[in-house]
This record gives C-alpha cells, structure tokens and sequence, in this order.
C-alpha cells in the first residue's frame, strides 16, 4: 500500500462556504439578463458543477456573458463566505504536501483564497481553467498528483459534492466527504 503523501481540498463547500456568495453573484448577473432564480432551484442545479455545466439549464444562451459578469461580482460578494476552520487547521498541521482541487476559475479561485488568507497556502492549485473535462471528470485531481510528483493512492481528498467525490474516486483518490 502506498503511503499517503498529500491532502487534495476541494475550495466551494468544502474549504470555503461560498454558497451564499456564489448565488448571489449569479442572480445578480442572471437578473440582469432578465432571469429570476431562487436559492433552492440554483443550488438544485449548480452545486459541484462548473458554470459550463448549470447555466445551460438555465437559460437558452449568453452562458458566458452572464458567467464573466458574475466573475465581475464575485470578489465583492465573499464578505458572505465563510471558512471551514477546522480543515484549514487539520491541513496546517499535517505535515503532508497540500493541493487545492476546484472546478472555478482561476480568478473566482484567487479572490476566495485571498479573502481568506490563504494565498500561497497551497503547493498545488487545480482549477477548472486548467482542464478541459470539469467534475465528475477524473482530470483536475489526476493533474493535481501528477503536479505533485505523486501516485493517486498517494493523495486523499476531501469534498463535499457528489460530482466532485465521484472525481476524486475516479482518478483513485480516496475520498472524505465533507459537510459544512
């Protein structure tokens, strides 16, 4: 049996409560667009999945517009985030490399982190900007080992999404689910 070398996290839901944050970014770009949505329908549809995957099932077209426009609110917005401490303490006191595996973008990812102080935190940042097959996908954690120099039975994750578990396990990553 492989010896664990690494924790991998996931950031929304898992690291970082951004739920609150997230919705509101994107019912605020969404009613701008003339769409109205509710918390429960957009959690119904968005979490664990990258914008990519819900938006279509939200409206017809302008996926991206309404996508960059969010990006735009976001980082106003994570006064509403919250952290998940005691993982961030877990993870500071292991003595195991650290990766972050995330289906947002690179800069929704950086603005979480900063608002957080936890920039630099990480040896390795995967996020969805850096694979072309988002989660349930196993690619994200598949390069976060690889980037890592590790074997997957090497790395154990943590999530708390169906999609993001199923990414975990699919590329033979152990996985501990997590509830905020």
């Amino acid at each position: 049996m492989a010896e664990l070398a690494a924790l991998l996290f996931d950031l929304d839901g898992t690291l970082v409560d951004t739920a609150e944050a997230n919705y509101r970014a994107y019912a605020a770009a969404l009613a701008e667009a003339g769409v109205t949505i509710g918390r429960e329908q957009f959690d119904a549809v968005a979490t664990g999945r990258r914008w990519t995957q819900f938006l279509p099932l939200l409206i017809p077209e302008g996926h991206a517009a309404i996508a960059e426009r969010k990006r735009a609110l976001y980082p106003g917005l994570l006064g509403a985030s919250r952290l998940n401490q005691p993982l961030v303490d877990l993870a500071r006191a292991s003595r195991l490399r650290l990766g972050l595996v995330t289906s947002a973008s690179r800069s929704g990812t950086e603005a979480v982190l900063a608002a957080h102080g936890l920039s630099g935190f990480f040896e390795v940042v995967i996020t969805g900007d850096d694979v072309a097959e988002p989660k349930p996908a196993p690619d994200a954690y598949r390069l976060a080992a690889a980037r890592l120099g590790l074997q997957p039975l090497q790395c154990l994750a943590f999530e708390d999404s169906d999609p993001g578990a199923e990414s975990a396990r699919r590329a033979g990553i152990a996985v501990v689910r997590i509830a905020l």
